[in-house]
């Protein structure tokens, strides 16, 4: 999930924009403030992947903000009335900058720069070689190169390994962290392994589904696409 921060002091403003990343299953609107002072507390706080900045707040300006950020800020999406501060914002090294009123459209392809950017950023060293799945008195140390796909059935998550299903309950996020970056979500329900994958049918409404070197064929959401063509792409060379 990206964890995303709203800094805007316009509650209509606000409202349109979390309705518009509603329609973004791998964004969690983790904050919501409408100062500078609160956006800096909560930045700090929560720790979010992005942030989402107005320009003109009641105690400074969005610029402002991203200079206290620091190194360690999230992505940051600027959102103004005005043009003219274009430039500036791309100073402070954002990824896109939205006129208000931001269409479904606008936020989208922001969105799509910031999924870019998480894919070139994954590192690998940071997990392990094995998935421990436990089963009542009995634990299996599951190799992650033997899993070719993970999906969700109920409150079970099926881990598709060397022919062999193991069920683990566990949220889907907290599974993804735990595999690691050779693994990638293409469906609110759906991972696969990048290296498993060999082709991607596509549709006109930007879904489709992914054959996997197995045999299998699992769905594709066009949230999740940009991301998985940027994986594909980076293995690739």
């Amino acid at each position: 999930m990206i964890r995303t921060l709203l800094v805007e002091d316009a509650p209509l403003a606000r409202a349109g924009l979390r309705r518009l990343l509603a329609a973004h299953d791998d964004i969690s609107v983790i904050g919501e403030v409408a100062t500078l002072a609160d956006g800096l507390a909560q930045a700090n706080a929560l720790q979010p992947d992005l942030a989402f900045l107005d320009i003109e707040l009641p105690d400074g300006t969005g610029l402002m903000l991203a200079e206290q950020l620091g190194p360690s800020r999230p992505a940051l999406i600027f959102l103004t009335a005005f043009a003219e501060h274009a430039l500036p914002a791309f100073g402070v090294e954002a990824l896109d900058y939205l006129l208000k009123p931001a269409t479904e459209v606008d936020v989208a392809r922001a969105l799509d720069r910031v999924r870019r950017m998480s894919a070139r950023n994954i590192v690998d060293t940071a997990h392990p070689t094995h998935l421990e799945i436990r089963d009542g008195t009995r634990t299996s140390f599951v190799a992650l190169n033997t899993i070719d796909r993970v999906d969700a059935a109920g409150h079970y998550l099926c881990v598709h390994a060397g022919g062999e299903v193991h069920l683990l309950r566990t949220p889907m996020a907290e599974l993804i962290d735990r595999l690691g970056a050779a693994f990638v979500r293409i469906h609110r329900s759906s991972v696969v392994r990048v290296d498993q994958v060999v082709a991607i049918n596509g549709r006109r409404n930007g879904d489709g589904d992914v054959r996997l070197a197995s045999g299998a064929v699992i769905p594709l959401s066009r949230t999740y696409r940009a991301v998985l063509e940027a994986r594909l792409s980076a293995i690739s060379g």
